[in-house]
């Protein structure tokens, strides 16, 4: 219904002229149908008139605004208090045996009916439906098995039968209608008391509309509304509505009021916002934000400021609208993105595009969360940098995991677990399944860290969807609208600053969390570093220049990386990168992170094939190396540091130290490698090559130097398999045998660093090719073909990896020495195609 004020009043009905017809004001009732296309058309047809908008609902199931704001709300409790509504009850339809749905809810419903009318109600009933034939049924099915009279209704049959229908119900003539779809805005009825729900409406709006033609007050002899359904689990304002409950009174009111609320605060909300007139395109003016519905995925960075004047810069876009909240620290950006058809090298055609941006700045947690209809890893990165004056960084893995605070009974759908090396083959791991949670063991802790999880939960008695990547991504299932996305947004930037320890109460809870630290503990120092994967999997060069001079360059993978222990602290860890001619003296600071020491004057660049350079402490800023620390914990990039997920000492199984005569070879145990032409005595690398010499295996390479694949490669096939035995040496502390835990950790460290060329045939053939192509001299046994050859086939491939330190003796190991060795078995195994770790020793 609208209806209007005329602009100018006559003073008779002689000397009245309207001419074209204009009003004021426009009062229009119904409002939530005000998003259909005729009363769009009907009510812009006087677009100088203010409006005022009736609607006990404010709020529609396909989520179109309704025009205007709240401006005044009487809720239904206030109309229950002045008793404008009676009370309503559920009475739910028990199914006995077989019994057919429809059958039930007749006779019960028939039962209601007559208890009213004993207890002197004068009641009648609608029973609703969705569909016409059902509508035919149900006419068939109550005349046949109750005694109610009652006839259908529905928007096939003619009006005027329709309206005989009618004025027999309000006649009382009839028991009751038959409906669907109908009697519901403006039907007024008020002795209408009792309802057989055959199908459920699916909306709020349409259930409280519904609702409200049974709760009428003004009339003789009614008592409360009675509505009678099957159980179901149909939720409608997060509450299930048709369940049996001695509230369901409340529960109507209290929905109602919670979705009216809802809907003006969020249209406060968006009124905050204001539209950038210079990027605005007139044919996207009439975009509003209440109809945006970001999807529940953002990329969350810590920052010092945000930066609410700046702009999205991204190739290929056109900005076509820019809204923003100082209020609300937000900015939203609607972008157009042109391309050209793959298949075609020419512009005729062109695919249209559009996306969507929403940056939010939470000032309470420092945090800025980006959401793109973009999903692509890096692009996130450059965009932040247009909204901070300093450096973004996105919020650890240990962080990111808080954001399960305050969930209950989890439940994990998809778990993607990382390897703690960088130099494992399985990189990656991805379980999926129902309670994957459960699937995870104390050795996996040992192995992994978080990836990333997907799976639902409970909060506040509510179920939710929770997701989250390593790389600060944290997503929900669900579109929400941009007041809603904000809230999303602040309730997970206050989870992410907590202090508070997550816990599911499952085997997730194996899975070791990174904290951010700003030290290492006490007593405990690194013992070996491995760069970023990207060094593996790119293989850039190292180059060290004096103005336009190359001093050296070489492949990082063949720099060594040195740990300086004596000299390292709580807060700053020295280490060197040295190759065979050259040493870069290197610092990480946990407050300033990597740079070159001082008086180390030389450029040094990280130069990628296709990519480019980067100046050697950028690379390492941006791809920060994992230190292996001496109590098995790892630190990674963002200064966190994970725990081993090794519960007090370890035993090292002494069977696997095989003992060696170094005496029979002549043997200087504390001379790894140097023979000395005045000592009749021979160096460990010289003992060594001749005790596995003696075995005259396929190949045996000696690769001892910086960046060595091992000290000792030796190759043997079999009929089904190849074998690749990685030697590496360290020679003891003294000429006594004892517990060397100092040489020990660094042998260890080689042996951990050697894995990343155990991950294929293609890894090691091309780090084996690298070192030794033009290079007879590094092969004792066979040569660059033969290794070629072996390699080239299709066989099994497995490694062993020997440590040899004479310091270690089988009779006597310390519990310390026994959990250092233990500790780098199960490393080993659980990172790679590997045996057990053998010790040859004394």
């Amino acid at each position: 219904v609208v209806v209007g004020i005329p602009n100018s009043v006559a003073t008779s009905v002689d000397n009245y002229n309207p001419g074209p017809t204009t009003f004021d004001l426009i009062l229009v009732d119904e409002a939530h149908h005000t998003p259909a296309a005729t009363w769009e058309k009907s009510i812009a047809s006087f677009p100088d008139a203010k409006r005022v908008y009736f609607t006990a609902t404010p709020f529609r199931r396909d989520g179109k605004e309704v025009p205007g704001r709240i401006t005044y709300n009487y809720p239904i409790s206030r109309a229950y208090k002045d008793k404008i509504f009676g009370e309503i009850g559920f009475i739910p339809v028990e199914i006995k045996g077989n019994q057919d749905k429809d059958l039930a809810i007749a006779l019960q419903t028939e039962k209601v009916f007559k208890k009213d009318r004993i207890d002197g109600l004068d009641h009648y009933l609608l029973v609703r439906t969705r569909l016409k034939e059902h509508a035919n049924q149900l006419e068939k099915l109550y005349s046949s098995k109750t005694s109610l009279k009652l006839k259908k209704i529905h928007s096939n049959m003619s009006f005027s039968t329709i309206s005989k229908t009618v004025n027999a119900l309000k006649a009382k003539k009839l028991d009751g209608i038959i409906t669907v779809n109908m009697l519901g805005e403006g039907f007024d009825f008020p002795n209408l008391k009792i309802a057989a729900i055959h199908s459920t409406h699916k909306s709020l709006a349409a259930t409280l509309q519904f609702i409200g033609r049974f709760a009428r007050t003004n009339a003789d002899n009614i008592g409360s509304a009675k509505f009678l359904s099957i159980e179901s689990d149909l939720k409608i304002g997060n509450e299930a509505l048709y369940k049996e409950d001695k509230i369901w009174n409340d529960i109507v009111k209290n929905i109602s009021q919670d979705r009216i609320i809802q809907e003006g605060e969020t249209k406060e909300v968006i009124d905050t916002y204001s539209q950038s007139e210079e990027t605005s395109s007139a044919s996207f003016d009439q975009i509003s934000l209440y109809n945006l519905r970001p999807y529940l995925h953002v990329k969350i960075y810590r920052v010092q400021d945000f930066l609410i004047e700046g702009n999205l810069e991204i190739s290929s876009h056109q900005i076509v609208q820019r809204f923003q909240s100082t209020q609300y620290s937000s900015i939203v950006f609607i972008t157009k993105e042109g391309t050209t058809p793959k298949w075609l090298s020419s512009v005729e055609l062109v695919n249209v595009k559009h996306h969507l941006f929403v940056v939010y700045y939470d000032m309470k947690s420092g945090l800025l969360f980006i959401h793109s209809s973009i999903k692509t890893p890096l692009f996130y990165d450059k965009i932040v940098k247009n909204f901070t004056s300093n450096e973004a960084k996105k919020v650890p893995k240990g962080d990111i995991h808080k954001v399960l605070l305050g969930l209950e009974k989890h439940k994990i759908f998809n778990m993607g677990l990382q390897s703690r090396s960088s130099a494992s083959g399985e990189s990656y791991v991805t379980k999926a399944g129902p309670n994957t949670e459960n699937t995870v063991t104390a050795s996996d802790g040992r192995m992994y860290s978080n990836g990333h999880i997907f799976g639902t939960a409970e909060e506040e008695g509510k179920s939710v969807t929770i997701g989250y990547s390593s790389g600060a991504k944290v997503w929900s299932q669900g579109y929400y609208r941009l007041p809603e996305f904000i809230k999303w947004c602040a309730a997970l930037g206050k989870k992410i600053n907590s202090k508070k320890v997550v816990k599911t109460n499952s085997g997730f809870d194996n899975i070791p969390i990174g904290n951010v630290v700003d030290q290492l503990p006490t007593g405990v120092i690194p013992y070996c570093a491995i760069p970023n994967d990207i060094v593996y999997s790119s293989v850039p060069r190292l180059t060290v220049h004096e103005e336009d001079e190359v001093l050296s360059s070489s492949y990082f993978t063949d720099w060594d990386i040195i740990i300086i222990g004596e000299e390292c602290t709580n807060e700053i860890i020295y280490f060197e990168l040295r190759n065979s001619d050259t040493v870069i003296p290197m610092i990480f600071s946990f407050k300033d992170h990597y740079s070159i020491a001082m008086g180390y004057d030389d450029a040094v660049l990280v130069e990628f094939p296709e990519s480019g350079s980067f100046e050697l402490v950028e690379f390492l800023n941006f791809y920060p190396l994992t230190f292996y620390l001496t109590d098995f914990s790892t630190l990674r990039g963002n200064n966190e540091l994970l725990s081993s997920g090794f519960k007090g000492s370890l035993e090292f199984d002494s069977s696997l130290i095989k003992p060696i005569d170094w005496v029979k070879y002549n043997c200087d145990i504390t001379n790894e490698f140097l023979d000395s032409k005045s000592d009749s005595k021979v160096s460990i690398h010289t003992a060594l090559e001749q005790i596995l010499g003696q075995r005259k295996p396929e190949v045996l390479i000696y690769d001892h130097g910086t960046g060595e694949t091992a000290d000792f490669i030796l190759m043997e096939e079999s009929t089904n398999e190849i074998m690749i035995e990685l030697y590496h040496v360290k020679g003891a502390g003294s000429d006594k045998i004892g517990d060397r835990v100092g040489d020990v950790y660094e042998v260890c460290g080689q042996a951990i660093k050697c894995l990343i060329w155990t991950r294929s045939k293609d890894t090691i053939l091309s780090k084996l090719r690298m070192r030794t192509k033009a290079k007879p001299e590094k092969y004792i046994f066979g040569d660059f073909e033969a290794m070629n050859g072996i390699l080239d086939k299709k066989k099994a491939l497995k490694f062993k990896i020997i440590i040899v330190q004479p310091g270690i003796s089988q009779s006597s190991i310390s519990n310390k020495l026994g959990t250092l060795l233990a500790a780098t078995d199960d490393y080993l195994r659980r990172n790679g195609n590997l045996e057990s770790l053998v010790i040859f020793g004394s």
